[in-house]
């Protein structure tokens, strides 16, 4: 199982062009392919003859390189984008490679022969690369677990770039990877071990563990964004002890001392929860602890028990949100760290837009919806129902006193997954394999709904916009003759 990963033109009435099974954007360019916010972005596919590049909307959403008559695809049975440093890592079973997106010409920047790749990540700044390798029985004391520094020269003995740092790791699950973490410095390295929590300079992955920071029973932790980095650890309720998150100071509470019990900036404690997902907001003022019990108390989830609680990292709040009974669906923070969504309850589930205070301030209603993704701006959202649900997908605009407006609707059916584009206009969504293996594809919608692009694939296994740098696009406020159109064709 891969364990990667961890950011047009109008519609006009008239029916689109259709060129090598793909529905085609319309005659003339809209205003913003005018203004270039579509013709700067790529789309990033893999299927099983390997992974491509596509162009924006001035290119047809064409293959790069597709009339030379040259093979441009990588071959790849897991590919990660990573939108923060621009880099795309492709591993196969002849390797991994990792290519540079930033000047346009995808670069092969580092290259290693290594089997089994299944768990791949980019620390923040692109300086490293972590790889997974499964385990192999006829040598269970390798070091399957890699530390790459990207760019570096140095090659080991067989050849190959050489690790900066390695260990044996039996398991790695999806939802624990990844298993290293990086400050935003990337200055030091943070592993999970029983009870502890290691930090390893990265300037001197020889000298070992340089601090450590003692949390008994420890199960899982995040480390913050921000400007003063906070580490949030979990340990589950055992022996009766009710389980809890605790927050840290990244700078000051880890030791170097044998023996350090530091005090936590904040505290909550809950039972009924047996794993969780700590969340931390974009500044790393407030965290998000999703817990999951196995056993539903009330007899009413057959999978289990969920309850979401609340955590600013001064101390001065942490609370249960309070939600409608039955599952949490999805839980996404805005990328400003200023507000989140949570989607919950029995179906039709409601969703709930909070403050960065955990105050309720706006209310979706409830219909047949499980996701929740915001645009990079944090300025649109939608809200929809991917996997077993209708594919229905609402658009709306978040207003700087809370309220959202509604922008538009549409239902893309057989829907498992979408994501904004890095203009924050447009939305991909996609048909892929295994999850569905008939009427594989993706498709492109404005923010109000009109579809931009649809192509249809035999076989589709992962769909991503490419990356873009900063500054590529600007917060633009919505149309409003679009949205008068999204609301009514919806």
């Amino acid at each position: 199982v891969n364990i990667s990963g961890r950011k047009g033109r109008e519609f006009a009435g008239r029916l689109p062009a259709t060129v090598g099974g793909a529905v085609l954007g319309l005659g003339t360019a809209s205003e913003d392919t005018r203004r270039g916010t579509m013709a700067g972005l790529t789309i990033l596919e893999r299927t099983p003859e390997g992974a491509a590049v596509r162009g924006g909307v001035e290119d047809n959403f064409a293959l790069r390189g597709s009339n030379s008559g040259v093979d441009h695809r990588t071959k790849a049975s897991t590919m990660l984008v990573s939108h923060e440093t621009g880099l795309v890592v492709y591993s196969s079973s002849e390797g991994v490679c990792v290519k540079d997106s930033r000047n346009g010409a995808y670069n092969v920047v580092f290259e290693a022969k290594m089997k089994h790749t299944v768990g791949l990540d980019v620390s923040p700044l692109g300086s490293f690369l972590v790889t997974y390798q499964r385990p192999n029985k006829d040598e269970p004391d390798a070091k399957n677990l890699k530390v790459f520094r990207i760019g570096s020269d140095e090659i080991g003995e067989d050849g190959e770039p050489a690790p900066c740092f390695s260990q044996p790791q039996k398991q790695a699950s999806q939802d624990a990877w990844p298993l290293y973490q990086f400050d935003k410095d990337e200055e030091h390295l943070y592993r999970a071990v029983a009870n502890e929590v290691h930090a390893i300079k990265t300037s001197d992955f020889a000298g070992g563990i340089a601090k450590k920071l003692r949390a008994k029973g420890l199960n899982c932790f995040a480390i913050s964004g921000g400007s003063e980095p906070k580490i949030a650890v979990y340990c589950p309720e055992a022996k009766g002890a009710p389980g809890c998150v605790q927050i840290f100071d990244v700078k000051h509470d880890f030791s170097s001392a044998a023996k350090s019990n530091p005090t936590p900036s904040a505290r909550r404690s809950f039972y009924r929860s047996s794993r969780a997902k700590l969340l931390w907001n974009s500044t790393g003022t407030s965290l998000l602890g999703w817990a999951f019990s196995d056993v539903d108390a009330t007899n009413q989830n057959y999978f289990g028990e969920q309850s979401l609680h609340f955590l600013s990292s001064d101390g001065e709040r942490e609370q249960l949100v309070e939600l409608k009974d039955g599952p949490i669906h999805d839980v996404k923070w805005a990328p400003n760290g200023q507000h989140f969504v949570a989607v919950h309850g029995f179906m039709p589930a409601k969703a709930t837009l909070f403050d960065k205070k955990c105050k309720p301030i706006y209310d979706f209603g409830s219909g047949p919806r499980n996701t929740v993704e915001w645009s990079p701006f944090s300025r649109f959202l939608i809200i929809g129902g991917v996997g077993n649900l209708p594919g229905d997908i609402e658009f709306f605009d978040k207003k700087a006193d809370g309220k959202c407006k509604a922008m538009g609707k549409v239902r893309a059916a057989c829907t498992v997954g979408c994501q904004w584009a890095p203009d924050g206009r447009h939305l991909l969504t996609s048909t892929t394999s295994p999850r569905l293996r008939v009427d594989n594809g993706f498709k492109v919608f404005h923010y109000n709904g009109d579809l931009v692009h649809e192509a249809k694939h035999e076989v589709l296994l992962q769909v991503e916009f490419g990356p873009s740098q900063a500054g590529d696009f600007e917060d633009r406020p919505a149309s409003p003759e679009r949205v008068k159109r999204g609301l009514q064709q919806a």
